[in-house]
């Protein structure tokens, strides 16, 4: 091969169409699609996801443009008819569109909240198998209109999966979102935010507990487009044995965004010397009114709290997994309702330490 010539495309990638995200793009240096597709099941699926909706909610097909990213593209090529979701203004319900049986192929998701509408949206990302899945979601948010948003991850060890999800955000509009992942072999969970009016609120929080070999990259993008906007983002990780997390997060702060608050925080446990964490906070200002802030720490469990609960009688088993537990409870403090999360939180705790 030539030094300026450009690699032959892989079997995966000429059965896409293009060329995969991999490890020479800065935006995926810690997560190689290429590498990681070595099976070609459901390269080339249409994956029909189970989605149960409310009373009042309009569910529909329609034409999407392709989106312009790499893995929202492949998804459009496949996928040309999209799943559209949408709410009448002013809509309230006490139960969410559930959204599950994502497995093994592409998909396309958007939904629309109207003016002062209020959602919450249960998204559930399992495989059972070895599979290959890339979904791209959309959701656009109204005036005034509010979203909730809650994700749980847990796939098989060979499985692929990109979940790319685009959130435009109108004045006054809300979302709050909550991730629980588990890993896979290769997962990326992406989130893209464009805040484009007034007094925009924010709160995006995740956790990921990964064992064996599995991985996960929690990716978020918030552009900051107008004035007053309220952002507050924060992820926990615990990894252990060969495992790998990544996190990367930006705040692009436009000129027009000022008075801008915006917090940004990655925190991760390491349990083995064999895993691995990538982390990538960043803050990107042209606002000169602003109070924006970013941190990332990585480190083991505090020694003398174990001392501590050990000198009280606690097993040291149970003193590590009562302080992990508590350690990643803090993403899911501002959940109306982290009963379920908690409980897997604590059952993979139980099983590893």
């Amino acid at each position: 091969m030539q030094p300026n010539s450009t690699p032959a495309l892989t079997e995966a990638e000429t059965i896409l169409g293009g060329a995969l995200p991999h490890r020479r793009m800065e935006a995926w240096k810690w997560t190689d699609v290429r590498a990681s597709l070595r099976q070609k099941q459901g390269l080339t699926n249409i994956c029909t996801p189970e989605i149960s909706v409310p009373e009042g909610i309009i569910v529909s097909r329609e034409t999407i443009p392709a989106e312009s990213t790499v893995m929202g593209a492949f998804a459009a090529r496949f996928v040309t008819d999209c799943i559209v979701i949408s709410t009448p203004e002013n809509y309230k319900s006490d139960q969410p569109i559930r959204i599950s049986g994502l497995g093994n192929g592409h998909a396309r998701i958007l939904i629309k909240l109207a003016k002062g509408a209020e959602l919450s949206v249960v998204e559930t990302h399992e495989s059972d198998t070895a599979s290959f899945i890339n979904l791209d979601m959309q959701f656009d948010i109204s005036e005034g209109a509010k979203l909730t948003r809650t994700i749980f991850h847990a796939d098989h060890t060979d499985t692929t999966r990109i979940a790319s999800s685009r959130i435009n955000v109108q004045t006054d509009g809300e979302i709050t979102q909550h991730m629980l992942s588990f890993g896979a072999g290769l997962s990326r969970f992406e989130t893209r935010l464009t805040a484009q009016g007034k007094n925009v609120k924010v709160d995006i929080h995740g956790a990921y507990l990964l064992d064996e070999k599995r991985h996960v990259d929690m990716t978020s993008h918030i552009d900051l487009i107008d004035e007053n906007a309220q952002i507050r983002q924060s992820v926990k990780g615990v990894i252990t044995d060969k495992a790998r997390g990544v996190f990367q997060g930006k705040f692009h702060v436009h000129r027009r965004a000022q008075f801008t608050d915006a917090e940004m925080r990655h925190d991760a446990l390491m349990l083995s010397d064999t895993c691995e964490v990538r982390a990538k906070p960043e803050l990107e200002i042209y606002a000169d009114d602003v109070a924006c802030a970013h941190g990332n720490t990585v480190g083991a469990l505090d020694e003398s709290a174990l001392f501590y609960m050990r000198q009280r009688g606690i097993p040291a088993s149970q003193a590590r997994a009562l302080l992990t537990q508590a350690f990643v409870a803090q993403a899911f403090e501002s959940m109306a309702d982290n009963t379920e999360f908690m409980t897997r939180i604590s059952n993979w705790l139980e099983q590893r330490l």
